[in-house]
């Protein structure tokens, strides 16, 4: 019953969550699976990935940045980003919310694992 407890907890506190009755997504299909016009759902994505190529950090090259991050795509200015990830509000329109990206750390047996960084 604990062990049981215990893997319930673990699973669900590392699940996305949004705040409010906001929906995780990474891409346009994620965005429109949720019943966002696609439009929108292109306004989301471009302003997640402004938001991310002023915070997060950049890569010269596309290998430099997926050997540190779980996916790219290449910044306006130059440059590589990490991929958003954030949550979209019907009431809020094409504004991303609790962007965030992953990346990658080992742990003290040189084991990649990923790690989630919140921007905002």
């Amino acid at each position: 019953m604990l062990a049981a407890g215990f893997s319930a907890f673990y699973a669900f506190r590392r699940s996305p969550v949004c705040a409010g009755d906001g929906k995780y997504m990474a891409t346009q299909s994620d965005c429109e699976a949720w019943g966002f016009t696609p439009e929108t759902c292109k306004q989301a994505i471009e302003k997640a990935r402004a938001v991310i190529a002023r915070a997060a950090p950049k890569s010269e090259t596309m290998f430099q940045c997926e050997l540190r991050f779980s996916d790219c795509f290449q910044a306006p200015e130059g440059g590589f980003s990490p991929r958003p990830s954030f949550c979209l509000r019907q009431d809020k329109g094409a504004e991303p919310l609790e962007v965030r990206y992953l990346e990658y750390e080992s742990d003290r047996m040189n084991r990649k694992k990923t790690k989630e960084v919140r921007i905002n």
